[in-house]
């Protein structure tokens, strides 16, 4: 499984390392080679992706594998950041971050939501999704707080 997370982040670091090409071509080829690889393993890695916001730039590709099979509800993951643009037109930046993903349920506002934590293995602070149904993840911050911004934060499930 290590070695499909490490192909996977391999993959996304290569495609958006590109600097010919427009974004949308950089989007769809990172997207082929992350899909290509979830398939070639078998159907025990599930990929999330989306394009959400950034402060200074034209957004933040993620891209999350995670492991289908996890009977204690806690599983590996690999969370690929790709900031487009970060130093240059057509010059990405990509950050890994790999560790534990866990899911639970807690009241949020009254309501009661199922949360993906992500937790890194080097110590660095956990991410937050909230799970908004069987192919959705919303990205909130430590609060479990959605942005109101009216941005899109959620990453779609592109393969299982």
């Amino acid at each position: 499984m290590k070695k499909v997370m490490m192909i996977a982040a391999i993959a996304a670091a290569l495609v958006s390392c590109q600097s010919k090409g427009t974004q949308n071509n950089r989007i769809e080829n990172e997207e082929e080679s992350i899909v290509a690889i979830a398939e070639d393993q078998g159907s025990a890695v599930i990929v999330y992706e989306g394009l959400l916001p950034a402060a200074d730039g034209p957004g933040i590709r993620y891209v999350l594998s995670v492991d289908s099979i996890a009977p204690d509800r806690e599983s590996d993951y690999m969370l690929v950041m790709t900031y487009l643009d970060a130093e240059g037109d057509g010059k990405d930046r990509s950050f890994t971050s790999k560790g534990k993903k866990q899911v639970f349920q807690k009241k949020v506002n009254d309501k009661q939501k199922t949360i993906c934590k992500l937790t890194p293995d080097d110590g660095d602070d956990p991410v937050y999704f909230v799970v908004l149904n069987d192919t959705t993840l919303r990205l909130v911050n430590d609060s479990l707080q959605e942005a109101t911004s009216g941005f899109n934060y959620d990453i779609i499930q592109v393969k299982r």
